[in-house]
């Protein structure tokens, strides 16, 4: 943990294969930075057959993300089911890539 991360919380989803694994810190919506999630997972749909080594980070909303609750969880999921022409790549600061 660095000193930028202390007091997050951070969300992570993960499917029953391990296949898709995603990241949200909770509460972006309170910075001024892009709200993002983190692919850590080989498996995201809009990622298919796309090359990529390491984590890659993607925009979102702003989500009413204040706490986790199944109405978030079920909102990032749903983003991970967007295709590729629809995902806005960033870096680890959100900004646009």
């Amino acid at each position: 943990m660095n000193d930028e991360d202390y007091g997050r919380i951070n969300l992570s989803i993960i499917s029953e294969d391990k296949k898709l694994i995603v990241s949200y810190h909770v509460a972006q919506s309170e910075h001024n930075k892009t709200p993002h999630i983190v692919i850590q997972g080989q498996e995201f749909v809009g990622l298919e057959n796309h090359y990529r080594q390491g984590w890659v980070r993607v925009q979102t909303p702003s989500w009413d993300d204040h706490m986790i609750t199944p109405g978030l969880v079920r909102t990032i999921i749903d983003g991970c089911l967007l295709p590729k022409d629809q995902l806005i790549f960033v870096d680890w600061e959100g900004n646009l890539i």
